[in-house]
């Protein structure tokens, strides 16, 4: 019975222009065919339509501009939920700031493998401590022997996390000019 409902629901879905109740939820959510996965996002959509299609309680053939409604939402709904999953994994991943996550990825990885590797960590503490800002000092302190992070460290020195931030970036661009131009 799943597969004679499913080929209603697609029929239903492809006669007249009902399929543009996909597009309509995409664009709510800003996803334009622009975006890398937007393919993804309408092959989602149309994956997902015979579901809801059973779940709408009323009989979408009688009523399609109510159900059309429904199911527009409903996609909406479940792309952006997709979404933020997708989101918070990214935010997992990251850490910190995600200016210099676009910025600077591969040094950034560069340098947490840096400042994790121990024979690096004494000429890191040499370099921040002899010409290094105290905000620097702070942010390399904070992380590597509190392993706080920035709204730990934010709240800790009483100062925004936008200025642990900048202590990040200014550390960054000191570390990788003392130890990256020899690589």
């Amino acid at each position: 019975m799943t597969n004679n409902t499913d080929a209603v629901a697609y029929a239903f879905l492809f006669s007249g222009d009902h399929e543009q109740i996909i597009y309509g939820a995409l664009s709510r959510l800003h996803l334009s065919p622009v975006h890398a996965d937007f393919d993804d996002y309408v092959q989602e959509c149309r994956l997902a339509f015979p579901a809801i299609y059973r779940a709408f309680p009323e009989d979408p053939q009688t009523k399609p501009h109510q159900f059309l409604a429904y199911a527009q939402l409903a996609l909406y709904r479940r792309i952006l939920d997709q979404l933020r999953k997708a989101w918070r994994h990214q935010d997992h991943q990251e850490t910190g700031d995600p200016e210099l996550a676009l910025a600077a990825v591969p040094v950034a990885e560069r340098l947490e493998d840096l400042v994790h590797a121990r024979q690096y960590r004494l000429r890191l503490l040499q370099v921040v401590g002899t010409t290094g800002t105290l905000g620097e000092w702070r942010y390399l302190v904070g992380t590597l022997i509190d392993h706080r992070s920035a709204a730990e460290l934010a709240t800790h020195h009483g100062v925004s996390r936008q200025t642990v931030y900048r202590w990040r970036r200014a550390l960054l661009r000191r570390v990788t000019q003392e130890f990256f131009d020899q690589f």
